[in-house]
């Protein structure tokens, strides 16, 4: 009944702020016994019209696979839940088995949810506040010639450094990689071009014509037609000019696991190198610039962290809730 009550006051508040708007929100909860219209992602996407957005409400159970070929907003509910404070209520997140976004979902914005391995085929993507976990030998790729591509305020973790988490080998233009948290190797094609700014970089880097700045790196990095500064390095492959630093450990940049989350263990310590070296006196890292890392992918949404609510309700129910948005 708990649950029940709170999943109801969760889409008060989120369809509160779509009463302006002509675009649909679809629930989709795959908890058996659920009252959401739908269960999987595909079937909402399927029943959906374009620019309609796709809740994904917290739930136990996965939401299957999404072939998207409409644009649509897919939010989940975050991920690292029970590791970080004030973000929901329900711990479970919002896993989707992987994505393929083809002809038709240009526009597509995912946010908020578990994801093993999401594949684009269409331009002007966004991707923000997701966990990538790279089933499948991938993180992100794409299939075909794609622009206009958005990655930022992720987390994306390979199971193993020498596995892609960005894999771009078509054409691929215009691409930005912001704020993310990337285990594993990045790479593309000759004909690529974009900004990876504000990231932390753990292993193989191999894109090309691409400006670095404000990273935090370890790993074997390629200069294929780049431009890089402001970055901090464990060793030396970026040297020490434009305002690089080359030989810096980690130890002494991040507050580290002890006491602290998957995600927030990440955060710099008092002290840190990457305090204020950034371009313009940003830190450096995915907590750094001015889109900074969200703990736990939390949707720029209202989210339920706190709910209290009697067992057995009488006719009066006195509810007890904390609510607060991401921005």
């Amino acid at each position: 009944m708990k649950k029940q009550v709170l999943r109801s006051i969760i889409m008060l508040a989120f369809i509160s702020l779509s009463l302006h708007a002509s675009a649909t929100v679809r629930r989709v909860n795959s908890a058996p016994g659920s009252s959401a219209a739908y269960s999987t992602v595909q079937a909402a996407h399927d029943a959906a019209s374009p620019n309609d957005t796709l809740y994904l409400e917290a739930s136990a159970f996965g939401y299957g696979i999404l072939s998207a070929t409409k644009k649509l907003v897919i939010l989940g509910s975050g991920y690292f839940l029970s590791q970080n404070p004030q973000t929901q209520a329900i711990n479970s997140g919002s896993t989707i088995q992987y994505v393929t976004l083809g002809a038709g979902s240009a526009g597509t914005k995912i946010a908020g949810c578990t994801i093993g391995y999401v594949q684009i085929s269409a331009n002007d993507i966004l991707l923000t506040r997701n966990y990538i976990t790279c089933a499948g030998y991938y993180g992100i790729s794409n299939y075909g010639s794609i622009g206009n591509i958005i990655i930022t305020q992720n987390y994306i973790l390979a199971p193993y450094s020498s596995y892609y988490a960005i894999y771009l080998n078509y054409s691929a233009s215009n691409v930005l990689v912001s704020n993310n948290y990337i285990y594993g190797y990045i790479s593309s094609g000759t004909e690529f071009s974009g900004i990876v700014t504000n990231n932390i970089l753990y292993g193989y880097q191999a894109f090309y014509n691409t400006t670095y700045k404000n990273n935090i790196f370890s790993g074997y990095f390629y200069d294929n037609n780049c431009t890089y500064s402001n970055n901090i390095a464990d060793g030396t492959q970026l040297g020490n000019a434009n305002n690089n630093q080359q030989n810096v450990a980690w130890t002494s940049i991040f507050v580290g696991a002890t006491g602290n989350s998957a995600d927030g263990q990440w955060k710099l310590k008092v002290g840190s190198p990457a305090i204020g070296a950034g371009e313009n006196g940003v830190d450096c890292g995915m907590f750094g610039g001015p889109y900074p890392y969200i703990l736990s992918g939390m949707p720029n949404i209202p989210a339920i962290y706190y709910f209290n609510a009697p067992s057995v309700p009488s006719n009066t129910i006195n509810v007890s809730i904390k609510a607060k948005s991401h921005n």
